[in-house]
């Protein structure tokens, strides 16, 4: 229902290459460079697109455009046959990780309800694993749990994992918001092994999150998704996968993949907040940045039908042409 072709402008700002791709309702293909940093291109891959030299690959979308996983599963596999790339880290509760990676690797038949909203991208990656059965993409979910029901699932979850941990009772759903974060507290101070403990970090983030009133299920979300705690819950995760082993792709909303400060930050939506990719930039990780923009159609997510907020006549070159203008010297140019 949205957007079916798209419209690339790279810059250089403040030394970081930045890669803005505009999508746009137009079949398109043109061959060359059309203005001083802007291509048009028939295939994808033919895009100026990087596929070595980062640690992390950063792809921002707007939520609920049908065409958001045919550039992903695209990209994925020019970084998987140009750079080894095997991770690929997406928008979902870390609870439901596992059952998820039990889906890519063929090894289940269904996703959980929660993660109907990522079936289509998760879907694409267990088909190119039962392509090439012998080097499988392996998927992470980062992002913080919620609801409340999905972070006392976590903590069963790890409980279980922890010797000596059995005297210690996860509350019901109802008591987490007030119990929660004492009973992450005594499960820390348990034995347990580094991914254990990055599980932990996460839930006790999730509780926080939720203390300040954020509640996302299938739905329309509840509260603010800008959030000090899920932004450092998010950053950590990816610090910890990229450590010392191979790049990572990571799919997220734009507005995470951003690397300027945030004014609308907080329960309240009136405090700074910096984004995922600033902290990781912070922490020394190199990375890259790609964000995909549709100018036409509507998008459909969490129940909600939106009209786009933009179109190729609201954005515009140095010197002052419109890109609708632009695209209508490519008329065949799809990229």
């Amino acid at each position: 229902n949205s957007a079916c072709g798209c419209f690339l402008v790279e810059y250089e700002e403040m030394f970081h290459r930045t890669v803005i791709l505009w999508s746009i309702a137009l079949l398109c293909s043109g061959a060359s460079e059309i203005r001083h940093g802007v291509w048009a291109r028939q295939q994808l891959p033919e895009l100026p697109l990087p596929a070595s030299g980062y640690q992390v690959y950063m792809v921002g979308e707007l939520h609920g455009l049908q065409e958001n996983e045919a550039f992903q599963l695209q990209y994925l596999g020019k970084l998987k046959s140009s750079t080894g790339l095997r991770d690929v880290a997406i928008e979902e509760d870390s609870v439901y990780e596992e059952q998820a990676q039990a889906f890519v690797e063929g090894r289940v038949e269904i996703l959980p309800d929660a993660l109907c909203l990522r079936a289509g991208i998760l879907k694409g990656i267990r088909n190119m694993n039962e392509s090439n059965p012998k080097d499988l993409i392996r998927i992470h979910l980062i992002d913080v749990d919620s609801p409340a029901s999905a972070i006392r699932e976590h903590l069963l979850l790890v409980k279980k994992r922890i010797d000596k941990a059995a005297a210690i009772d996860i509350p019901e759903v109802s008591k987490i918001k007030h119990r929660g974060l004492a009973v992450v507290e005594r499960l820390k101070r348990l034995s347990m092994s580094k991914s254990d403990q990055m599980e932990l970090r996460t839930i006790e983030h999730s509780i926080r999150a939720y203390r300040e009133g954020l509640e996302v299920d299938i739905g329309r979300p509840k509260g603010s998704p800008y959030l000090e705690d899920r932004e450092q819950a998010i950053a950590s995760n990816i610090e910890d996968l990229v450590r010392g082993s191979k790049p990572i792709l990571v799919v997220y909303g734009s507005d995470h993949v951003s690397r300027q400060q945030r004014k609308d930050g907080g329960p309240k939506r009136d405090k700074p907040l910096w984004p995922v990719a600033h902290r990781l930039e912070q922490a020394g990780i190199k990375i890259y940045v790609l964000i995909t923009f549709p100018l036409s159609g509507q998008s459909f997510w969490r129940g909600d039908k939106s009209e786009l907020p933009w179109s190729a006549h609201d954005g515009w070159l140095a010197s002052g042409e419109t890109l609708d203008k632009v695209l209508a010297t490519v008329p065949e140019a799809q990229y």
